[in-house]
């Protein structure tokens, strides 16, 4: 089920912007680092009347890395939103069914995530930043990515 087609983004908050960078490099060069998206979905109470629930997603994409030859991060960032969806039509979804298909909602909530770590980072001095540009459509899990940043660390 593709829930997207059953469910309106109604309302989107950022939540927490977090970054660390303890040691910076002044030669450029490339460094990988992992990417991860979580999805944490809640049942709404309803105040509207409406026999249609609605969800609120926090879903957090985190970017660590670490130079392996010192200890502790050269960079982690983290970036945290809170959406609510609105179902709009078909038969009420309940709280199971919106859980073990609420993954379908990363097509619509990566980008938003990944606008906002790109600035994150930029403020951070990263420079050329190569996120993942998009998802791979997953029925039941959004797992961690490698990806590779590029730049130099100021």
């Amino acid at each position: 089920m593709n829930l997207l087609e059953h469910f309106v983004l109604q309302h989107l908050q950022v939540l927490q912007l977090k970054s660390e960078l303890l040691r910076a490099s002044s030669e450029p060069g490339m460094q990988e680092a992992k990417v991860e998206m979580n999805l944490t979905p809640r049942l709404m109470e309803s105040d509207s009347g409406s026999d249609l629930p609605s969800y609120q997603v926090s879903a957090e994409l985190g970017c660590e890395s670490g130079l392996a030859n010192e200890s502790g991060p050269a960079f982690t960032a983290a970036v945290r939103l809170k959406a609510i969806y609105q179902q709009t039509s078909g038969t009420p979804v309940d709280f199971a069914e919106f859980t073990s298909h609420h993954a379908t909602l990363a097509r619509q909530l990566y980008p938003l995530l990944q606008q906002e770590m790109r600035g994150l980072l930029t403020r951070m001095g990263l420079s050329q930043i190569q996120l993942p540009y998009d998802l791979t459509p997953r029925e039941h899990t959004v797992e961690a990515e490698a990806v590779e940043l590029s730049g130099s660390l100021h």
